[in-house]
């Protein structure tokens, strides 16, 4: 009878068990064999690519560094003739964590053609030249940097210098690789010294002479050095991934080359000043952001797109400058994009012509445009008294800044103009002339003239649907052989209601609101 008892007794007790193992299992997981790894320590940090130039113009003397302020080769006032040279020590270091290539060349900010004794035209850049010596490495092995510079310093500030390289010219001047055809590079840390000179040649005669004070030509240029990214850092796989690197702009034939090669669209950024005039081909889209810098125009438009191009300015003051009469800022004759940057004309008696020309598809999305100085008007859209056939001209204007004086903005035969917004501020005639066959519509935006009237209509057609419009002779002149007027919106400076309600259609009012005559929907 005990032997029963205890039999059920472990027969409850393992029951017992089983339920509650039973339960454990219900709300458990599995698990499997496990193992961790991890580090803490990947740290990254981005390279340093830092150029330093430091020069002296006299042997012996303090290293000064460079910078966009430096006169390197005389002070202003130098008189360059036959024999006349002017010297500089260059002291190039890699004071950055990455290796660097680098070049060097010459940069012709703005030049006055003058007229020589034979009373013909002559540049100074023609008949200047430029010579250099080794570039040699320091601080390798035995070569210090102060036994370099002792031994230039023997020669360059010596009349007769035999370790000079050939003579080359001045324009397009540059130096990209060594005298062994090695391109100029530099590890960190690295140095190299050379000596520059900038000269006429003796052989140079009345060519280059001026006939009077008046007339004698000048130059104001600048020494360029500059520098990008080299293969010598590798990645996982190689050292090439940096091998297209190219320079910063600081010189125009570099942004030409840059946008003549250029496979695919390409943007583009100023580091400096630049000179010439800039052709953008059929087949090639840039966008360029001026960068605070100026880009003065040569002997021809300063720009001339015939492809597509998109201007800014991420830094402000950016300009683009025409220096030549019958020349503009910019001429565009495919599509354009502007989103800033000044345009403008150099000053002058004789600089005269419009500032900025449209032939093809031109939005304003900001900048400011120019021009006080010259007869001419400051932007154009279509062709002025030429009948371009079947040739069409597109301007829409969603923001901008225009000051002219005497002329605003022409919209010429062939033209389609839209004003969306922003501010044409004429201090004389016209603030906007459609004229001829040009077509305008008008949707907002301020049109200002100081003297005269707003708006003159002698187009085919114009539509205004809203804007601010102010002269002190009226806002608005209709020639008498103007097409279609049609007033729909906006409000109007020395009008009356009577004379705007004229080209009001069916279903809008004009209403006379303080000094201000409003058009609007009834």
């Amino acid at each position: 009878m005990e032997n029963s008892k205890s039999t059920k007794r472990a027969l409850l007790t393992s029951v017992l068990a089983l339920l509650m193992c039973v339960t454990m299992l219900v709300g458990a997981t599995f698990a499997w064999f496990t193992d961790t790894a991890s580090t803490g320590v990947n740290k990254v940090q981005a390279g340093n690519l830092d150029l330093e130039v430091q020069y002296r113009t006299t042997a012996g003397a303090d290293w000064k560094t460079l910078d966009n302020a430096t006169d390197l080769f005389g002070a202003e006032g130098t008189l360059f003739e036959p024999g006349h040279t002017r010297v500089v020590e260059l002291k190039i270091k890699n004071a950055g964590n990455l290796a660097l290539k680098y070049k060097i060349g010459m940069n012709v900010i703005s030049e006055t053609a003058g007229t020589n004794k034979d009373g013909d035209p002559y540049k100074l850049s023609d008949y200047l030249k430029v010579a250099t010596t080794a570039i040699l490495a320091c601080n390798t092995g035995n070569i210090t940097t102060d036994a370099v510079a002792a031994w230039l310093d023997a020669g360059v500030f010596t009349k007769n210098f035999s370790g000079w390289n050939s003579e080359r010219n001045f324009v397009n001047f540059e130096l990209e690789k060594t005298d062994n055809g090695v391109v100029n590079q530099l590890l960190p840390g690295g140095e190299v010294i050379f000596g520059m000179k900038v000269y006429m040649p003796e052989s140079v005669g009345n060519e280059a002479n001026a006939i009077s004070t008046e007339k004698a030509a000048s130059i104001n240029f600048g020494l360029n050095v500059v520098a990008t990214q080299y293969t010598h850092e590798r990645d996982s796989f190689d050292n090439t991934y940096d091998k297209d690197a190219v320079y910063p702009i600081v010189a125009m034939d570099t942004l030409q080359e840059l946008i003549n090669n250029a496979a695919e669209p390409v943007s583009a950024k100023l580091e400096g000043n630049i000179a010439g005039s800039l052709t953008v081909p059929q087949d090639k889209s840039i966008t360029l952001d001026l960068n605070g810098f100026t880009l003065t125009g040569g002997d021809s438009h300063a720009i001339l797109n015939r492809g597509t191009l998109c201007i800014k300015d991420s830094s402000g003051n950016g300009k683009i400058v025409a220096s030549k009469a019958n020349t503009s800022a910019l001429r565009n004759a495919a599509v354009c994009v502007i989103e800033g940057g000044t345009f403008t004309r150099a000053a002058g008696e004789n600089n005269k012509w419009h500032t900025v020309e449209n032939f093809g598809t031109m939005t304003f999305n900001g900048g400011k445009v120019i021009a006080e100085d010259g007869q001419s008007f400051a932007i154009v859209n279509g062709w002025n008294y030429i009948n371009p056939g079947e040739q069409k001209a597109t301007m829409t204007i969603n923001n901008i800044e225009m000051k002219a004086g005497p002329n605003g903005l022409k919209n010429c035969a062939g033209g389609t103009l839209t004003m969306n917004g922003g501010t044409l501020h004429c201090t004389g005639f016209w603030g906007l002339s459609n004229d001829s066959t040009g077509v305008a519509t008008i949707n907002g935006g301020k049109i200002i003239s100081d003297k005269y009237v707003a708006i003159s209509n002698g187009g085919a057609k114009m539509e205004i649907n809203g804007g601010t419009f102010t002269g002190p002779r009226g806002s608005l002149y209709v020639q008498t052989y103007a097409g279609d007027t049609v007033v729909k919106g906006g409000s109007y400076q020395n009008e009356t209601v009577e004379f705007m309600q004229n080209y009001c259609p069916d279903g809008y009012t004009a209403t006379l609101k303080g000094d201000m005559v409003v058009v609007s929907k009834n």
